[in-house]
């Protein structure tokens, strides 16, 4: 089964009525929506993924999909990086949710640019918290902005059940861990490494709008500028 993981502030989260798979929405706005699991406003989008690892880790579904209230803010390359999707545009970007991503689902990107950036983005330190959070030190970090991804559960199951609730803490009690920081060490948290296949972000941007509708070896299909494909 496909779950997708929406982590809800103030966003619309109409689109989510239009989702055939089975949807979760975390919701930490002082009046949440019907159907929805109340949390307390700390950690970002980050502390609610989080919260839902922590606490499905012995029953995950198949496949994750964490979103943020609004996602299409983040899936520019879809439109040929034009800054807002249509409510067409929107439209289509939940169809292909329904239709491309099942039970079987790689590992990847939601509908966005992959890239590495070096340590500091958003005025954070990310190599501090990777080395007291993940043991390691890198000089460039893989990411994907707003932290969406779609993600087997196998990945998450890789790492033991006390790694994912030493970050909750960390995010949870006094933001120890900046959301910003953990925006850039997810993709090292479900893969166990960094991406060294992809560019900083201009050149990932530049090769997403002169390519193909493919990105980052992904088995989804993209549609870019004027020209729309499913």
């Amino acid at each position: 089964m496909v779950n997708i993981v929406v982590a809800k502030y103030n966003e619309s989260i109409e689109w989510t009525k239009n989702i055939t798979h089975k949807v979760t929405i975390y919701d930490k706005s002082i009046n949440p929506v019907e159907g929805s699991i109340k949390l307390k406003n700390v950690g970002r989008e980050g502390e609610t993924f989080l919260y839902h690892i922590v606490n499905n880790y012995h029953n995950l579904d198949d496949v994750t999909v964490f979103l943020q209230g609004n996602p299409f803010e983040h899936v520019q390359l879809l439109v040929g990086w034009r800054a807002n999707l249509t409510d067409e545009e929107i439209n289509i970007v939940v169809n292909k949710m329904n239709t491309e991503i099942n039970d079987n689902s790689n590992f990847t990107t939601f509908y966005q640019v992959l890239y590495n950036v070096q340590n500091g983005t958003n005025g954070v330190n990310a190599k501090n918290a990777c080395i007291q959070y993940y043991g390691k030190a890198y000089d460039n970090f893989t990411i994907s902005p707003g932290a969406q991804y779609i993600v087997p559960k196998k990945y998450i199951l890789s790492r033991p059940l006390e790694f994912w609730k030493n970050l909750h803490l960390a995010m949870y009690d006094n933001e120890r861990l900046n959301g910003y920081c953990q925006e850039q060490l997810w993709y090292l948290a479900y893969k166990n490494e960094m991406n060294n296949n992809v560019g900083n972000h201009d050149y990932e941007k530049m090769r997403c709008l002169n390519s193909s509708p493919s990105l980052n070896n992904t088995p989804y299909n993209y549609f870019f500028k004027n020209n729309i494909t499913i």
